[in-house]
């Protein structure tokens, strides 16, 4: 995995095409300019927005996931993906002094997730994936429905809410189809399942994780 971690931000950042009549050279400086000859090959470098959003009642959420990966072949990608989600709901309560007071919680939780992930594309519309990954995300303690005296203000009678952050592994295998368009550039629809199935991570791949998405080549 630190191989493979390693290779992915290599050529996320830097990659100099090779001289098709010469071997491959980390700079080539131009007798006029002082520059650096080495193009970077862009058809071969993919990124995807990964930005989306749901609503309900009294709740909203949104999720950024921008995603760079690197073609070795037309069929073995290596990239890797960032992610940033957050949850707001608000929630009505009884007060814990007077239960004919109604107060409303906001549940608000953030997460962060980073993950590497290797794909292969089978008959040029099958593609398999594996990709762990590292999810910090803040972990609730109590609720505001539990009524234990503990958790509310004495004076107030308010929710008073007890949370720390956890980091979760996750290691994903999946499957789906894609569709291919301006060379390595493609869309996908995929379904991953989370081999790990860590029983803290309640709001992460405790079922199949449903996955639609885009890549786009730069060139």
């Amino acid at each position: 995995m630190k191989y493979l971690l390693f290779i992915a931000i290599v050529f996320s950042a830097f990659v100099t095409k090779a001289n098709p009549d010469e071997t491959f050279q980390f700079s080539s400086l131009s007798p006029h300019t002082g520059k650096s000859q080495g193009k970077v090959d862009k058809s071969k470098i993919l990124i995807g927005p990964g930005i989306g959003f749901g609503a309900g009642y009294r709740a909203f959420s949104f999720n950024l996931a921008p995603s760079v990966a690197y073609c070795f072949t037309e069929q073995f990608h290596v990239g890797t993906t960032i992610g940033l989600s957050y949850y707001q709901e608000a929630q009505n309560y009884s007060n814990y002094n007077n239960t004919n007071i109604s107060e409303t919680y906001k549940l608000r939780l953030t997460d962060y997730s980073w993950s590497v992930y290797a794909r292969y594309i089978l008959f040029n519309n099958l593609i398999l994936n594996v990709e762990p990954e590292l999810n910090n995300t803040k972990y609730l303690f109590n609720t505001p429905f539990q009524y234990n005296p503990v958790d509310f203000n004495q004076s107030t009678g308010k929710f008073v809410e007890r949370s720390t952050r956890k980091t979760i592994g996750s290691f994903l295998v999946g499957a789906g189809y894609i569709q291919r368009f301006q060379g390595n550039s493609y869309s996908y629809l995929m379904v991953c399942y989370d081999l790990v199935q860590n029983p803290n991570a309640f709001r992460y791949y405790q079922t199949l994780d449903f996955r639609v998405g885009i890549m786009i080549a730069l060139k």
